[in-house]
C-alpha cells in the first residue's frame, strides 16, 4: 500500500502504541463489567477510576467531575440539551457560536424548534467572539452558553475565562466543546470556572468512540440525563466499555507529558509550511488570527478550488474548507461567518499539523500540494475561473 502523508490531524489522530497495549488487557484478560460486583468487575472499575483521574488531571479537575462518554459529540448533547430536560415552562435561552462544530450548531437547530430562545454570538474577523455582543446577549432567562474553545477549522482560541464570568453574572453557564484544544494547550476548568466541558479521545492519538465530560460540581444538580438505562453513572447510562476508557486515560497521560514539547515542535512545523506555501503559491492568505493554535493551518489558495485539490491527491490526506451538503458544494459555515466571500472560502484548504510528522514528510507532502496546486490553478486560469471540481 502506498504511503499517505496525513495532514488531517483535527479529523482523528492514529492510536498511540503506548495507549493501544493499555487497552489490550481489558479486551481479553481483564474483561469483566465494571458494574459488577465480582472480582474481575472490581478490577474493571479500578481500572476505569484510574482511568478518570487521568482525564482529571488534564483538565485540572477532581476525578469525581468525570463522566465518560461515546466521544465529543455525546458530551456536547448531554451538557445543552441536559441543561433544558427539567422546568420547560420556565423561559429559557441559549446562546450558540457560529463558527462552532456541527454538533453543537444541530443542537441549538433542535432546541430552537422546542421553543428555546436560541440567540447567536458574534465574532470578528479572527474568528474570536466578540465579548461585548455577548455580554449584551445575556439576559437572566439565559441558561447556557457554548463555544469551541479551538476551533477546528481555523483555529482560533476562545476567551473561555471572560466569557464564564459573562455567564454567570446572570446565572447562565458556559458550556466548551475541547474536542480540538485538549492536548494542545493548558485546560484549566477550575481556574477558568467553565460549568461543562467535552473532550475526544481520537482526537488525542485514543480510540474513536469515547470521550468524556467534565461537569464542575456546583452546576451538577442542574444537568439532567438524555438517555436512560441502568443508571451506570447519574447522568449517563450504558455499560462502561472499559478498553476504550482505558485508552483515552492513557492518552490523556501522554497528551499532558507531551505537550509543551509538541507545541513547540508543531510551531516549528507550521513555520515550514508557510514558508514554503507562500514561496510556491503567490497570494496564500492564512485565515484567522496570530494567536491560534499552531497545528490548525487554514489557508485560502486563489484560484485553486479546495475539493479539487484534495480529491486529486493520492498521497497527501489534508481536508477542504467547504462542506458537502446533498451532493451540492457550500462554503464552510465558519469561513462564511468570519466574512469570506464563496470563492475564498471555496479556495481554502486547512493542513492540520502532528508534532511526530517526520519533517522531511512535511516537505514531501507540501511539495505535492503545491505542484497539485499550480497544476489546477493553470487548469482554471485556461478556463477562465476556478479547475472543475472532480466528481465525487
Amino acid at each position: 500500500m502506498r504511503k499517505v502523508i496525513y495532514l488531517d490531524g483535527c479529523a482523528t489522530t492514529r492510536v498511540d502504541d503506548e495507549v493501544f497495549e493499555a487497552m489490550l488487557p481489558y479486551l481479553r484478560e481483564e474483561y469483566g463489567n465494571p458494574s459488577s460486583p465480582h472480582v474481575l468487575g472490581k478490577r474493571a472499575r479500578r481500572a476505569v477510576d484510574a482511568a478518570a483521574a487521568s482525564v482529571a488531571a488534564l483538565l485540572g479537575a477532581d476525578p469525581a467531575d468525570v463522566v465518560f462518554t461515546s466521544g465529543a459529540t455525546e458530551s456536547n448533547n448531554l451538557a445543552l440539551l441536559g441543561m433544558f430536560g427539567h422546568d420547560d415552562r420556565a423561559p429559557a435561552g441559549g446562546l450558540f457560536c457560529p463558527t462552532d462544530h456541527k454538533s453543537s450548531l444541530a443542537i441549538g437547530r433542535a432546541l430552537a424548534g422546542r421553543g428555546v430562545d436560541v440567540r447567536t454570538m458574534r465574532v470578528g474577523p479572527d474568528g474570536g467572539i466578540d465579548l461585548g455582543h455577548l455580554a449584551g446577549l445575556l439576559d437572566l432567562n439565559s441558561r447556557v452558553a457554548t463555544t469551541a474553545w479551538v476551533n477546528s477549522e481555523i483555529g482560533t482560541v476562545q476567551p473561555v475565562a471572560a466569557m464564564a464570568a459573562l455567564c454567570h453574572g446572570v446565572g447562565a453557564v458556559l458550556h466548551v466543546d475541547a474536542a480540538q484544544a485538549a492536548g494542545r494547550i493548558p485546560l484549566r476548568v477550575r481556574e477558568a470556572e467553565i460549568d461543562t466541558l467535552a473532550l475526544s479521545g481520537h482526537k488525542i492519538r485514543g480510540p474513536k468512540g469515547v470521550g468524556a465530560l467534565y461537569v464542575r460540581p456546583e452546576i451538577r444538580h442542574r444537568l439532567r440525563p438524555v438517555m436512560f438505562g441502568g443508571g451506570q453513572y447519574e447522568l449517563r447510562s450504558g455499560t462502561i466499555p472499559t478498553h476504550l476508557v482505558v485508552g483515552l486515560g492513557r492518552a490523556c497521560e501522554l497528551a499532558l507529558a507531551r505537550m509543551d514539547a509538541e507545541r513547540r515542535r508543531v510551531a516549528e512545523l507550521r513555520a515550514t509550511a508557510l514558508d514554503m506555501l507562500r514561496a510556491g503559491l503567490p497570494g496564500v492568505r492564512v485565515n484567522g488570527g496570530p494567536d491560534g493554535v499552531p497545528h490548525v493551518l487554514s489557508v485560502v489558495l486563489p484560484g485553486v478550488r479546495g475539493e479539487s485539490l484534495v480529491s486529486s491527491l493520492s498521497a497527501v490526506a489534508l481536508a477542504t474548507g467547504s462542506a458537502c451538503n446533498s451532493g451540492s458544494q457550500e462554503p464552510s459555515h465558519v469561513l462564511t461567518a468570519i466574512g469570506l466571500g464563496a470563492e475564498d472560502a471555496n479556495s481554502t484548504v486547512r493542513i492540520c499539523l502532528d508534532a511526530r510528522m517526520p519533517f522531511e514528510d512535511l516537505v514531501l507532502g507540501l511539495d505535492l500540494v503545491i505542484e497539485r496546486a499550480r497544476d489546477l490553478a493553470g487548469v482554471a486560469v485556461a478556463m477562465g475561473g476556478h479547475a472543475p471540481v472532480s466528481p465525487s
